[in-house]
């Protein structure tokens, strides 16, 4: 294929599953779905427009997206949030996963006559929530602070797990003979470990980093921040340690500390993030051959996978993780409505298919079949089933930079948006009278749909919005003063 037209249908696919994207919010279907069904009409055996089925490509692009994805999600992981649920969110990815896989392999061993091996390897390969499917369906969703809170811990702390009973299972399937249980638990214990220490060491050297160094061009700031990513996965994976875990940590610990052009960098994060979560699943569907998904076969299996992973795994690996922990009934279904699985799945998936496992297509099609089921069922249930059970919440109220300034002369600046409440006692003084520090100062004031020039006599009233330009060294001075203020 020409460069030219690989670069147009790009172009054009990416196009296109942006655009559906607001059909899919309108109809309450995850975008993952959207996303990995233009992947399928664009493949060979549809189309024909993109001929792809290398899955070594496949699994590297896959890793790289998940990387930015995971560090994303940790970038946007407050720190007093994730302290609150970690226990619980830990038992999940850990007690969670090994659960379901267990129950997963002991229904296909049983009923579908599948081996041990293989068995416990499709157990592995659906056990895990996907951080790209549950960061995408939570996000603005008004579901309550504690299971979402929950929800995104979760998802983004067990992918660590899958992999690593993926690995484990799949080397099973290779070799019964040199399987070894206590191997695999030491093995587990020193990923997480050294993922651990990994991932929080590059968080404080890249904070430190981006803080100090003076780059000639603000624009080199966001690279150097992905370049901390890549870095904290990299070295982990190098020493045979959680690369996921290490950098989901590295973007948790850069958000809950001071950090140069805070809100600019997690914006472009985020954009990144979106492009990468696209570009994969429609990779994904590229992967997929609908022929061989629709054999009889292979839909009587991933019917009863998927089954038995909604209506029994699930509910029951939730059940026993958060047994120690204070989990109402309504928060542990909505827990278990919420266990989407995604892009982690499939792309573990190809391990198998490069090992040379002579079960592995029968796998993929099971997993992906799996996948698309319960983020079509699960994903388009939610947000009914958060309302059924009360358990939606109004979105959380934060004070946020409204502009940074990415300047090198004085990159320091923001503005900072505040509403006056009735409440407030600034309501109903003049600008003049209201004591602010000396570097900061009140740029507009925004009354209905009107923009006003702040003078010394400009009354504030209540509900107006008032643009407060601070340098980064007086933030939390204008902090203090916002909350004396009663804004």
């Amino acid at each position: 294929m020409e460069e030219g037209t690989m670069l147009f249908l790009a172009g054009a696919l990416l196009l296109v599953a942006i655009v559906t994207t607001k059909f899919a919010v309108r109809l309450n279907m995850p975008t993952l779905i959207v996303f990995v069904l233009i992947g399928i009409v664009a493949g060979s055996d549809v189309t024909g427009w993109i001929d792809f089925a290398d899955f070594e490509q496949a699994r590297l692009f896959g890793t790289m997206a998940l990387v930015l994805i995971l560090f994303d999600g940790g970038l946007h992981t407050k720190w007093s949030h994730f302290r609150q649920i970690l226990p619980a969110a830990l038992s999940l990815a850990t007690i969670g996963v090994l659960a379901t896989t267990v129950i997963i392999a002991l229904v296909t061993h049983l009923l579908l006559d599948f081996s041990w091996p293989v068995a416990l390897l499709i157990g592995a390969l659906v056990g895990s929530t996907d951080a790209a499917a549950v960061f995408s369906l939570l996000s603005g969703r008004p579901v309550d602070r504690k299971v979402k809170h929950t929800l995104e811990a979760e998802s983004g702390t067990n992918d660590p797990m899958a992999v690593f009973l993926t690995i484990l299972f799949t080397s099973f399937a290779l070799s019964p003979e040199t399987f070894s249980i206590g191997a695999g638990v030491l093995a587990f214990l020193y990923e997480m470990g050294v993922g651990t220490v990994v991932g929080l060491a590059i968080g404080a050297f890249v904070t430190q980093l981006l803080n100090r160094i003076r780059l000639p061009s603000s624009a080199l700031y966001p690279t150097l921040l992905f370049s901390g990513a890549l870095f904290s996965y990299g070295l982990a994976t190098i020493l045979h340690a959680s690369g996921f875990l290490a950098v989901y940590l590295t973007g948790i610990w850069l958000n809950n500390h001071e950090m140069i052009y805070r809100e600019t960098l997690k914006r472009f994060s985020g954009s990144l993030s979106h492009l990468a979560e696209v570009g994969m699943f429609i990779m994904l569907g590229l992967l997929v051959f609908p022929r061989q998904l629709l054999d009889p076969h292979t839909l009587r299996v991933s019917a009863i996978v998927v089954l038995t992973l909604i209506l029994l795994a699930r509910p029951l690996a939730v059940i026993l993780s958060l047994l120690p922990f204070r989990y109402t009934l309504k928060e542990q279904s909505v827990i278990t409505a919420a266990g989407l699985r995604g892009a982690v799945p499939i792309i573990l998936a190809t391990y198998p298919l490069s090992s040379g496992l002579t079960e592995a297509p029968l796998l993929f099609n099971i997993v992906f079949f799996t996948v698309m089921t319960s983020a079509l069922l699960q994903g388009t249930a939610l947000p009914w089933i958060v309302r059924r059970l009360g358990l939606d919440a109004l979105p959380e109220q934060t004070v946020e930079p409204f502009l940074k300034f990415m300047t090198v002369t004085h990159p320091q600046a923001e503005i900072i948006e505040v509403r006056v409440s009735k409440k407030s006692r600034v309501a109903g003084k003049t600008l003049q009278e209201i004591e602010m520090p000396q570097d900061v100062l009140v740029v507009a004031v925004i009354r209905e749909d009107e923009i006003l020039t702040p003078r010394g006599q400009t009354q504030v009233l209540a509900e107006d919005q008032l643009l407060i330009l601070t340098p980064k060294q007086a933030e939390r001075d204008v902090r203090r003063l916002i909350a004396s203020l009663g804004l």
